[in-house]
């Protein structure tokens, strides 16, 4: 009775009263909807009633995006230290012991340091998933390397070299930061916007963190450079954009399925091919302007079709107009196919100078690149035909391997010195 009675009483005055639905869910259904917010977002709920006051600090995703207000008043100083205050003090209330996802997006340089420094600290004791540091001061106009921040590698217990290391350090002999011990190692998607970070700490992550399946740089100032090798390597989503002092980049035997790259002072590429090469042929490289030379690594199960052609490897000349040294290496290549030349994609090769065919057994193959590179390039000065094994192999060879390796050079001399002009050196080894 008394239910009715106050059910008429608001009637009577007019007013509806919704039931509230959404506060009968519990605590864990409530927490998971909010982490779809940003931390902005999520800290308003707070306000609801008191047993909204803390559940925003439970969320598992903290994305401190300030990109909105950024664009207004992007050069004040006062704004700056507020988003600090803001990030700081919104770390020190939160409970959640596991990070799904910490994103810093805000106009920050090499003045924050330190404090970006704690919340990277803070992010790896939280066992965080995806990390992302995107600190550019607008998407089209990008910092000064001298003022970025600069990734700590002391959390890692590297050095502050900016070249990548020639052994790769397990993480078990480093002396890490008790906060990032073992912690990093759920790390699956790397993001670092104007960020400066070494080749050396890319590739601890890549080799000490089993789970990571996305890296992205843009903007780095002191990424020189970076090797992606290794077929335990779960990456496959690679990203380094305006990356200006990258000079060589390698990646061999990995599970890379995306590659995106601007980096205009690369010099030495080297790609290890498992696809399909007649697709590869047809791929539109982004533009590397300083590439001088290209090492193309592929193995003999990219040739098991009758008929398959390695001229889809040329493809990358379309992107590299100052190349100057073209090699292709062909693992366990034991092809004798007799078949017709196809004929590459015509494209002007003003700088070509040095071609390499290695490991290459089928004089098809030989000839049909041979030939494509006296039609294009017109600098052209040296070609070498190895059909040794690229990779190191501690077996003698058998007699049967050295009498195909010799068959191999007869048929190479015998096609090659009617193809190769004078002018132009030939060199089989």
């Amino acid at each position: 009775m008394g239910k009715k009675r106050q059910r008429r009483s608001v009637l009577k005055k007019g007013v509806c009263i919704a039931e509230d639905r959404i506060s009968q869910l519990p605590d864990e259904i409530l927490v998971y909807i909010l982490s779809s917010l940003t931390v902005e977002e999520a800290s308003y709920t707070s306000i609801l009633s008191r047993r909204w006051r803390s559940l925003w600090t439970c969320i598992d995703r903290l994305d401190f995006d300030a990109t909105e207000p950024l664009d207004e008043v992007a050069s004040k100083y006062k704004l700056r230290k507020k988003y600090l205050r803001w990030v700081n003090s919104t770390l020190q209330m939160c409970k959640e012991q596991t990070l799904s996802q910490f994103r810093i997006c805000f106009d920050l340089d090499k003045y924050a340091q330190y404090d970006i420094d704690k919340w990277l600290e803070f992010a790896f004791s939280r066992k965080v998933q995806r990390l992302e540091l995107d600190l550019r001061i607008e998407e089209d106009y990008p910092r000064d390397f001298n003022n970025c921040y600069a990734f700590p590698a002391r959390l890692l217990g590297l050095g502050d070299s900016a070249h990548s290391s020639s052994s790769k350090p397990h993480s078990d002999k480093l002396q890490i930061h008790p906060l990032v011990q073992q912690n990093f190692k759920s790390l699956k998607m790397l993001l670092l916007k104007s960020v400066n970070v070494t080749g050396q700490v890319l590739e601890f992550f890549l080799h000490n963190c089993p789970f990571i399946e996305t890296m992205v740089v843009h903007e780095s100032g002191t990424l020189v450079n970076l090797e992606v090798v290794g077929p335990s390597l779960k990456l496959r989503h690679l990203e380094i954009w305006y990356c200006r002092n990258v000079e060589s980049l390698k990646i061999c035997d990995t599970n890379l399925v995306t590659l995106g790259t601007s980096s205009g002072r690369l010099e030495v590429l080297t790609l290890d091919a498992c696809f399909s090469l007649e697709e590869l042929e047809h791929y539109n490289f982004p533009i590397l302007a300083k590439l001088k030379k290209f090492v193309f690594i592929t193995f003999r199960c990219t040739l098991r079709w009758k008929g398959q052609s390695l001229l889809g490897c040329t493809s990358i000349i379309r992107a590299a107009p100052q190349l100057k040294e073209f090699e292709i290496q062909v693992t366990s290549s034991l092809l004798t196919e007799k078949r017709k030349c196809k004929k590459g994609i015509r494209w002007p090769l003003p700088h070509l100078k040095v071609v390499k065919l290695w490991g290459i057994y089928s004089g098809v193959l030989n000839l049909e690149l041979v030939r494509y590179f006296l039609e294009n390039a017109v600098a052209l000065e040296k070609v070498i035909i190895d059909p040794t094994e690229p990779i190191f192999c501690p077996h003698p060879l058998t007699p049967e391997n050295i009498k195909v390796l010799q068959t191999s050079r007869n048929r190479a001399k015998l096609q090659l010195e009617r193809e190769v002009p004078q002018a132009i050196e030939l060199v089989i080894l």
